[in-house]
């Protein structure tokens, strides 16, 4: 793995009512550690003080996939073409003039798209009346791309994809049957490699509010607004919150529309979830032909992912999916309004991807 980089930080789906809901009673269903797949994941906080007759509603319902307290992963896709048009000649780029300079049209294969995932979230208070959780994540995307020297655009990917992102997110029971759920994160997206590199250009603000009923221990459910960058620009749309378990074998775990899984329990020590999530956002490249260039990354990922306890509070992760590009053009701003036009407009090759992780759960 060609990782470059000299310093690392640790790092909303309707009611899917074709599954079938037996008799089975929450007391009936065994009890199995929460969810956590990452940042807008509300449903993976402990409660050190919850007890059976608690006069609040929990974070969580009944057999949920893992809670993972620290991850250590690794994502790598297949390659793939990727085809740009823009102004790639060096020293040329849209100006003010009445003759701008014409776009040219360059194709590459991308060999290497691939790099290192981290995470890590604590409870920092957690009892019945509140929890408050803050988390980090690293995730590095190396890029490798035939010929990149033919191009001021692809020699600045090759530099890499960073994402260094904070969050918190609080969960606010207000009586045994409602809750709110607010979460805020703060994301350092570019090509750095070291501090010298930081700009805070590549900053973006995301955040999402929810209010939720819980009518028992195996189902709760929400609607809410977020701002988001995941599909790699700025959006405020709303959200719908679904967890809900069935029986002892099926469930859905859905924040609609930035990731839903239908999971399949073996037991209390591995799953299966078929489902899919949104990834991106944005990242501010540096100066590119002498302009400050903003990458609007957005990836829709169906996949399949199998989960399996190795030993105590170890789990190991797997997933198999298909990457499909869903924005990766290139702008002069983070936020372009309508009337803006890509200085470099992107189109990638679709290809299948795997991620593997290792994670330390709560117990």
């Amino acid at each position: 793995m060609r990782f470059r980089s000299r310093f690392l930080l640790p790092g909303v789906l309707l009611a899917l009512d074709f599954l079938p809901l037996t008799s089975a009673t929450a007391q009936d269903l065994p009890t199995a550690p929460a969810d956590s797949l990452g940042q807008d994941d509300f449903s993976s906080f402990g409660n050190a003080d919850a007890t059976e007759n608690r006069p609040y509603a929990s974070q969580k319902v009944l057999l949920q996939s893992p809670t993972k307290l620290i991850s250590v992963g690794y994502e790598g896709q297949m390659s793939f073409d990727l085809n740009s048009t823009g102004p790639h000649q060096s020293g040329l780029v849209p100006g003010p003039g009445p003759t701008p300079p014409a776009d040219t049209k360059v194709g590459n294969r991308v060999n290497r798209f691939a790099g290192l995932r981290l995470g890590f979230n604590a409870p920092v208070i957690s009892n019945s009346s509140l929890i408050l959780n803050l988390g980090l994540t690293y995730w590095n995307t190396g890029v490798r791309i035939a010929n990149a020297d033919r191009t001021p655009l692809f020699r600045s990917l090759e530099d890499g994809l960073r994402s260094t992102g904070f969050n918190a997110t609080v969960f606010r029971p207000l009586n045994d049957k409602n809750y709110l759920l607010i979460q805020g994160n703060v994301d350092l997206n570019g090509t750095y490699r070291n501090f010298d590199d930081i700009s805070t250009k590549g900053l973006t603000y995301s955040g999402t509010a929810i209010y939720g009923w819980k009518p028992t221990d195996s189902y709760m459910w929400g609607l809410g607004v977020t701002r988001t960058y995941r599909a790699g620009q700025q959006l405020h749309i709303p959200v719908v919150y679904y967890f809900r378990t069935f029986n002892p074998k099926w469930g859905v775990e859905a924040i609609f529309p930035a990731r839903v899984n239908v999971r399949r329990s073996f037991g209390a020590n591995s799953l299966l979830m078929l489902g899919y999530e949104i990834e991106g956002n944005a990242y501010y490249l540096g100066a590119v032909n002498g302009q400050d260039v903003y990458l609007r990354r957005g990836e829709l990922k169906p996949r399949i992912t199998y989960e399996r306890q190795l030993a105590g509070f170890i789990w190991l992760s797997g997933q198999v999916g298909y990457r499909y590009n869903y924005r990766f053009d290139a702008f002069n701003n983070q936020n372009p309004t309508g009337d803006n036009t890509p200085l470099f407009e992107n189109k990638l090759g679709n290809p299948l991807y795997v991620n593997l992780s290792i994670n330390l759960v709560s117990p």
